[in-house]
């Protein structure tokens, strides 16, 4: 019956044998090329985590993720506490959350970076040229640089930054767009840029740290739509970490941060091998205490500044690295009180304390004394002998001398003199124990030498809106100084009204020191005009300064290889991380 059909019939089964060995054949090979499964948690109806795929140009995938396997319990990665929430990881934004700039400063990369020293040296430029009048800066870009989307990095990526920076929508962001409006920046080729400033400003390398955006991503948003952009949480840079995973929980509150190494970032020639750590893991806690109790039930490895330093001693199995913080509590005057403008007063108002002792009894293992208005470890920092001296006799001596002067003025003067420098007066200081303690104490050293001090202590927000009014005799304020020595924003004139030059100090030689400093590139020229800004500042008394707050990281014994430089910012602190490595493995 089959007889006439069996050569189809043969053939059919030889057809079906080759389809059913090349599906077979299919199905391995697939198997052997996909990568193997990432240890990510297992599904869960409790929480949700955002997570970013293989091709960072995705959007966030939302998906149910068991509690109990979740990374923060992986101890094969760097986990560390964070305090506070996810906001924006968007460079523009990121000055206005310390979440946000430590996790963005890992993913975005600047035209410059700071070194260990806190100077500014090339990152995404490659070479820079500066003309003769300090005004046109000419950078090359690197030609070798990639988004970890794999699209290559050009001079578009800076324009379009540029051009967020100076829109006038983004003073509602930082103030530093009045700057950033004032720069012309043009593309002389497709990684060449020149830009082209108002004045001379020799610390603008250090403006192009901030990290630049994609292009290619964000073509025509403006900055009042990347505020609120997908962007901000599912970002692209050219950083060596790219996102991972943004965890939240139910409610759809961020809880964790797992950042991996960019394959496109390793692919460089220079990054090869070189980064140890393939995940970092971020626990976002509500406040330090929380952190402090996660690092004992050992769901973190790492804490960067939370909790005292005794607290953080106290921890189990780890190690304290410590830098100087790049703030200096400064006691100011207001220099429009005719008693605080006499240099003779200041200076006895110095003479009269003994700042070490101060600080080692309110702040001991917390700061360091203070021995300028810069910070220790800036190439052009210097101490001064000044600030360690404490004299009440000298001390009381200038406040006679200058109560004499102005009881002679006074009889010699028709009208009514002006008040002596003995009237009581007022230190102005944030609500804090620590800080109040301190000023209470600076007050009764100030009477032991005449002077009648009270202490005012007030909320935050009082107090910036005091200092801002200029309503205060003397006042303890904290100022950011950065890796930048240029501090004109604190001590020139012209910004008594609108810069941080609260008490309104005005010294001329310290405000054409500061005027010169700023204008010219010559960096020995810039050294030693700093230096004499020291000087003068301790010979006049501008100030008082009082401490630099230290910065501690405790670092479980599982992590090795961290050292911290000078910290221009608190995510300065990752500027080594391709040589940190879990323990047990090698460099």
């Amino acid at each position: 019956m089959f007889r006439g059909f069996r050569l189809q019939f043969l053939i059919l089964i030889l057809a079906a044998t080759v389809f059913a060995f090349a599906a077979v054949f299919r199905v391995s090979r697939v198997t052997q090329v996909l990568p193997p499964a990432p240890s990510v948690p297992a599904p869960s109806d409790q929480d949700v985590t955002a997570s970013a795929s293989s091709t960072p140009t995705a959007p966030l995938v939302e998906r149910p993720v068991a509690a109990e396997q979740s990374p923060a319990t992986d101890r094969a990665m760097y986990r560390e506490g964070l305090v506070g929430t996810v906001q924006r990881l968007n460079p523009v934004f990121a000055h206005l959350n310390p979440v946000d700039r430590d996790i963005t400063s890992l993913i975005f990369q600047g035209l410059f970076v700071t070194d260990d020293y806190g100077a500014p040296v090339l990152d995404l430029a490659e070479s820079l040229t500066i003309s003769g009048d300090n005004l046109e800066y000419v950078l090359a870009l690197r030609q070798d640089i990639s988004w970890q989307d794999g699209i290559a990095f050009g001079a578009d990526d800076v324009i379009y930054t540029m051009s967020l920076l100076s829109d006038p929508d983004y003073a509602a962001y930082s103030p530093s767009a009045d700057f950033w409006r004032t720069v012309e920046t043009q593309k002389l080729g497709d990684h060449l840029l020149r830009f082209r400033l108002a004045q001379p400003l020799a610390s603008f390398p250090r403006y192009l740290t901030i990290g630049i955006l994609p292009e290619h991503v964000l073509r025509g948003t403006t900055v009042s739509g990347l505020a609120k952009h997908p962007f901000n949480l599912s970002p692209i840079g050219t950083g060596a970490y790219q996102l991972g995973e943004l965890r939240a929980d139910a409610s759809g509150e961020i809880g964790a941060i797992l950042l991996q190494l960019s394959p496109v970032y390793e692919a460089r020639e220079a990054a090869q091998n070189s980064y140890q750590l393939r995940e970092l893991f971020f626990n976002l806690y509500a406040n330090a205490d929380d952190a402090l109790q996660a690092y004992r039930r050992g769901e973190v490895d790492v804490l960067a500044n939370l909790g005292s330093r005794a607290e953080l001693l106290s921890l189990p199995g780890a190690r304290l690295h410590t830098s100087i913080d790049s703030t200096a509590r400064i006691l100011i005057f207001n220099w429009e009180e005719q008693q605080f403008a006499d240099r003779r007063l200041r200076r006895a108002l110095a003479l009269g304390l003994n700042q070490m002792a101060l600080v080692e009894a309110h702040l001991a293992g917390q700061a360091m004394y203070a021995d300028s208005p810069l910070i220790p470890g800036m190439p052009v920092y210097q101490s001064h002998a000044f600030w360690s001296v404490h004299d009440p006799a000298l001390a009381i001596s200038l406040v006679e001398a200058v109560s004499s002067a102005n009881l002679d003025a006074e009889a010699s003067d028709e009208t009514e003199g002006e008040d002596a420098p003995t009237d009581a007066f007022t230190l102005l200081v944030e609500d804090t124990d620590d800080l109040t303690e301190l000023a209470f104490d600076i007050a009764a050293q100030w009477r032991k030498i005449g002077l009648a001090a009270d202490v005012a202590s007030v909320m935050p927000d009082q107090l910036m809106k005091r200092l801002r009014a200029g309503d205060f005799d003397a006042a303890i304020v904290s100022q950011r100084i950065g890796a930048e020595a240029d501090v004109y924003r604190f001590w020139h004139p012209a910004q008594s009204s609108k810069g941080q030059n609260y008490g309104s100090a005005a010294e001329n030689e310290i405000a054409e020191l500061l005027d010169s400093a700023r204008r010219t590139s010559n960096g020995l020229a810039r050294h030693q005009m700093y230096q004499q800004f020291q000087e003068i500042f301790a010979e006049k008394a501008v100030a008082i300064p009082l401490y630099y707050p230290l910065y501690t990281m405790i670092v479980r014994d599982s992590i090795e290889g961290v050292r911290l430089g000078f910290l221009g910012e608190a995510s300065d602190r990752f500027r080594g991380i391709r040589s940190w490595r879990l323990a047990g493995t090698t460099s």
